[in-house]
C-alpha cells in the first residue's frame, strides 16, 4: 500500500493540525493556488454551518485560526464574525462539562464574545451516546460526513495530505464495518465498536462504549430491558452477563445470592442458558449470571447479526412478575 502519513501521525494533536489546515484552504485568497481544494475546505465550512441551520457567508474573506485557546482544541474566526469552535476526538470522549465550559468562555471572552458561535464535535470513531454532546449545544460532525466532504472531486484533483487522510477516515471505516465479514475470532477494538453500534439500533434503550480494568478493558453494552426485574444485562465483548446494584443499606451477598438463585431458575425453566458466574464476588456492582456464547454465527464463524438480535431479545423483557 501506498505509505500513509495519517497511520503514523494518529494523535489529536496531528488531527487538529490537519483541519487548521484544511480551515485555513477556505479563504478566498487560497483559491489561486488550487481551486479543487479550496472548493472543498469551503464544503468543510459549509457543512459545519448547515449543522446549526446557519448559511455560510461567501466569499469567506478571512479565515483566523487559535489552536488551544483556553484550552479549546480548535477556534477558527470566520470573517470576524463567526467563530468556529473544534473539539476534536479521536478515540476519546467529552468529559469533565468541557464543552459547555468552552462554549461560555467564547461567548464570554474578551477577544471572542462579539461573535457568533458554530460549536462541533467532531468525531472520527464511533460513540455510543451523544446526548451529553447536543446538550451542551454542539452538532456532531462524524468520520462519514467528513468522507463525504473530502470525496467531493476525483481522486486526481485532490491534494495529497488531502488524499492520505481521505484514506486514513476510509481504513478507520472498513475497520468498523469488519465485524460483518471477519470470523468472531478476529474481530478488533474497531468491530465491537461496528457490532456494537449496530446493535444499539436494535436495542433502542441500550449504550456501550470502553470498560476500562486493570486487566486493560473491554468493549461493553449495556442495557436495563424489564424494569420490574433488579437486574441490568451487559455483553462484556463475547460475553453475556447479567448484573446487579445492591444498595448500600443491603446485605449484598444475601441480595446477591437471592437474586442469582432466582434467574438461574428462570433460566432453566426458559432455555435461557444462563450460568453461574465463574467467579462470584459481592460489592456495589455484582454479575450473577453468565452466557459466554450469545452471539450466533454461520458455518464460516462470522456474525449472523439478525439472529443474534433475536436471540438478545429474549433477554429484554422476561415478561413475568418480578423474579426477586
Amino acid at each position: 500500500m501506498k505509505p500513509n502519513i495519517f497511520n503514523y501521525a494518529t494523535s489529536e494533536l496531528s488531527q487538529d493540525a490537519f483541519l487548521c489546515w484544511l480551515l485555513k484552504w477556505a479563504e478566498e485568497g487560497a483559491r489561486n493556488h488550487d481551486p479543487q481544494l479550496h472548493a472543498i475546505a469551503n464544503g468543510f465550512v459549509r457543512e459545519m454551518f448547515y449543522l446549526h441551520d446557519c448559511s455560510l457567508p461567501e466569499p469567506i474573506h478571512s479565515v483566523r485560526i487559535r489552536r488551544q485557546f483556553n484550552s479549546l482544541d480548535i477556534l477558527a474566526i470566520i470573517n470576524e464574525t463567526y467563530a468556529i469552535l473544534i473539539e476534536d476526538k479521536v478515540f476519546t470522549k467529552h468529559h469533565s462539562n468541557q464543552l459547555k465550559r468552552y462554549l461560555d468562555m467564547v461567548k464570554t471572552h474578551p477577544e471572542t464574545w462579539y461573535l457568533e458561535p458554530i460549536p462541533i464535535y467532531y468525531k472520527i470513531v464511533e460513540q455510543g451516546d451523544y446526548s451529553g454532546v447536543t446538550g451542551a449545544g454542539y452538532q456532531v460532525f462524524t468520520r462519514t460526513k467528513m468522507i463525504e466532504v473530502l470525496s467531493g472531486f476525483p481522486a486526481s484533483t485532490r491534494n495529497d495530505i488531502l488524499n492520505d487522510y481521505l484514506q486514513y477516515l476510509k481504513q478507520i471505516d472498513t475497520s468498523i464495518e469488519s465485524y460483518k465479514s471477519l470470523p468472531l475470532t478476529e474481530w478488533s477494538n474497531f468491530s465491537w465498536q461496528g457490532f456494537f453500534r449496530d446493535l444499539q439500533k436494535e436495542l433502542k434503550h441500550g449504550n456501550w462504549g470502553r470498560v476500562e480494568n486493570a486487566r486493560g478493558g473491554f468493549w461493553a453494552f449495556w442495557w436495563k430491558g424489564d424494569d420490574s426485574q433488579p437486574h441490568y444485562w451487559q455483553l462484556e465483548e463475547s460475553t453475556l452477563k447479567a448484573k446487579i446494584e445492591a444498595a448500600d443499606s443491603q446485605n449484598m451477598r444475601a441480595y446477591r445470592d437471592q437474586c442469582m438463585q432466582a434467574l438461574l431458575e428462570y433460566s432453566q425453566k426458559n432455555d435461557l442458558n444462563l450460568s453461574r458466574p465463574k467467579s462470584v464476588r459481592s460489592g456495589k456492582t455484582m454479575t450473577i449470571a453468565q452466557r459466554p456464547d450469545y452471539i450466533q454465527v454461520f458455518d464460516d464463524q462470522t456474525v449472523n447479526f439478525e439472529q443474534t438480535v433475536f436471540e438478545l431479545k429474549r433477554y429484554a423483557y422476561l415478561n413475568q412478575a418480578p423474579l426477586v
